[in-house]
């Protein structure tokens, strides 16, 4: 029963993609779902990390899966860079494929591709081109799938994505594996280990030690002698199993472990005696036990499929038809997706029962396996027809998209002549009317010097004119010039005159004022030498009071009567003409003791009058001024001191 270890092999691919459904998972969502909670992330790390999310869980739960991925897709939609859309439609394809649809798959994949192209985030762009290459790895068009992964390494050189880096190898290393390449697929199952080393991530590690014993095994099969090779896949494997044990509560991926305990159990099976077959036995229990957790339904047929054939090495074939029923009462809920297993299950027990000699029941499993085998090719036909259905849908965008490209380019060749006649056109008028500009401009400038000759001609006349108007003026002016000058000579003999008079006046009046206050101090002296002779000191202190505050008046008046006097005479003029002649010497010699600055005691005083009878002068003079109650008649006196 050999087709247990075809089976084994065609499992490997498809284990590369479960992941655990409890435990293991636990603390790597719970990170998540809390990075989630930050209020103050990002919109882009939003749909990151939802991503991450909806892959951690799409065996869990997959319509919540597919929940926050279309969280992702409603946050990115209001983001312009087309990363978020890309990550997100790439996260679609994993999905639909878990899904068995592949149709949506790929037209997502359509889409990653699309919005990829709107960014210049290059870990995006490769990690689309990833889902690429693994999506094509899913189909069986292996030359594709190697494309594409080798598409998304050169996007993702120097970006340090370690991690995206680590698995794109592993995939190139199942590619060449089974004998295809030996040698590439120990040089990329290297690198996946070396850059999972480099990504510190448990699940890369955990992915690069299966695949370095997958390796060791794979060359192996090819030179049997060499037992170190399978020595060195035993080793790799129990790394696996052991990293996993350590670090179950931060481990995603499981499948991986439980193909590395599947590896280690068939590797005891096929290479070693039928000793060892407690050896096999331990590692089938550790591979069953993680499958059951994670319903890879095809670790636990296979565990069943090598107990199964380890009965039939004993000639216990009733123990290995049991072994075989009970493996597929463990898929029983989930069979039917599996038609293939189970139709291979059913030809190894119609193979047991012919051994038994139970023809019967031979016929009965040969019947059964006919009809899985025909569910088998159905779902493969149905599977077919779908990935044609999509590589047509995804060629027949592709052609859309040239078809729009060429039509852009006809577009724009279109736009470039439409443009090149319309330059040419708008040129052919420019020069139009350049040419029409220049004629008018020569036509505007022939005018311009008719019409300049003509008011030169005009001016000349003017200036003729004015020039006899000019001479007539200077001739005018020149009697006007002179008839001013006997005027202001007159003007200068009468002021001269004025002011002989004005002087002698003045003379007389102050030599008149001397001699009275002369005769006065001479009164005031005999007055006080009487005093000075009675002894009545009451009296004497009064009249000497009295001729002190006498000789005080009489300094005052000579430090004023220079001023009075030499007043600019255009001053009582003003005051004259402003008050039409009425005033009176008197009254001309109280404005200027008031522009003096003498108060109405003073004035009083000096005058030997009462000092109402000032303040009723005063009040007259404002009268025959004309200024009203209000008025100040000492601001308007200075006012018309100049």
């Amino acid at each position: 029963m050999q087709f247990y270890f075809k089976l084994l092999l065609s499992l490997s691919l498809f284990i590369f993609f479960q992941f655990e459904k409890a435990e293991g998972q636990k603390i790597y969502i719970d990170s998540l779902e809390k990075v989630l909670m930050q209020t103050d992330l990002s919109p882009e790390d939003r749909v990151v990390a939802l991503c991450k999310l909806a892959r951690a869980n799409f065996e869990k739960d997959l319509k919540e899966s597919f929940k926050q991925a279309n969280e992702a897709l409603r946050i990115s939609g209001s983001l312009k860079d087309g990363k978020s859309k890309a990550i997100t439609f790439a996260t679609f394809t994993h999905l639909y494929v878990q899904q068995n649809d592949l149709k949506r798959a790929q037209e997502s994949l359509d889409s990653a591709h699309y919005y990829a192209s709107r960014t210049k985030d290059r870990v995006a762009k490769g990690f689309v081109w990833f889902r690429s290459g693994w999506l094509d790895l899913v189909n069986g068009e292996n030359d594709k799938s190697i494309a594409g992964l080798l598409k998304a390494l050169n996007f993702l050189n120097g970006e340090k994505a370690y991690s995206y880096e680590s698995y794109i190898y592993h995939y190139m290393a199942s590619i060449y594996g089974y004998g295809n390449d030996p040698i590439k697929q120990k040089e990329y199952a290297k690198l996946c280990y070396e850059t999972a080393i480099k990504s510190r991530e448990v699940d890369n590690l955990n992915t690069a030690y299966f695949t370095l014993g997958h390796s060791y095994l794979d060359r192996f099969k090819v030179d049997t002698t060499n037992r170190a090779l399978l020595d060195s896949a035993l080793i790799f494997n129990k790394r696996s199993l052991d990293l996993s044990a350590m670090q179950e509560g931060r481990l995603l991926v499981k499948s991986n472990t439980a193909a590395a305990a599947l590896n280690t159990a068939n590797i005891y099976f096929q290479f070693f005696p039928y000793s060892a077959k407690d050896s096999a036995t331990k590692y089938i229990d550790i591979a069953i036990g993680i499958a059951k957790k994670t319903n890879l339904n095809e670790v636990i047929l296979n565990c069943y499929g090598i107990l199964s054939e380890y009965a039939m090495q004993e000639g216990k074939y009733d123990d290995a038809e049991k072994i075989l029923l009970e493996g597929l009462s463990q898929i029983d809920g989930d069979v039917m997706k599996m038609a293939v297993t189970k139709a291979r299950l059913y030809l190894a027990l119609s193979r047991i029962a012919e051994k038994k000699g139970d023809q019967i029941g031979a016929l009965n499993y040969l019947k059964e396996y006919i009809q899985y085998n025909k569910e088998a090719f159905d779902q493969e036909k149905m599977a077919t027809i779908q990935k044609i259905d999509a590589q047509y849908q995804s060629e027949k965008k592709e052609q859309e998209i040239i078809n729009l490209q060429q039509q852009a380019s006809f577009n724009r060749k279109m736009n470039i002549f439409y443009l090149a006649m319309g330059g040419t056109g708008i040129l052919v008028l420019l020069l139009l009317l350049s040419s029409y500009n220049y004629k008018l401009k020569a036509s505007l400038r022939k005018q311009e010097l008719v019409d300049k000759e003509k008011q030169e001609a005009e001016l000349q006349s003017k200036l003729k004119e004015a020039e006899s108007r000019q001479l007539a003026f200077e001739k005018q002016e020149a009697i006007l010039q002179a008839n001013l000058q006997a005027e202001e000579a007159a003007r200068l003999q009468t002021e001269q005159m004025l002011l002989k008079e004005r002087q002698e006046r003045l003379q007389k009046e102050l030599l008149a004022g001397t001699l009275q206050i002369e005769e006065k101090n001479e009164l005031l002296e005999l007055l006080s030498d009487k005093v000075t002779k009675h002894s009545h000191l009451s009296v004497d202190e009064q009249i000497k009071r009295i001729v002190s505050q006498h000789k005080r008046m009489d300094k005052n008046f000579e430090e004023h009567k220079t001023d009075f006097f030499e007043i600019n005479p255009a001053f009582f003029e003003r005051l004259q003409q402003k008050a039409h002649n009425t005033l009176t010497r008197l009254d001309l010699k109280y404005c200027s003791y008031i522009l003096m600055g003498l108060s109405n005691k003073e004035v009083s005083t000096r005058l030997g009058i009462e000092p109402k009878s000032i303040r009723m002068a005063r009040y007259r003079i404002k009268q025959k001024l004309g200024l009203l109650k209000d008025d100040s008649l000492d601001n308007f006196l200075r006012s018309q001191e100049y």
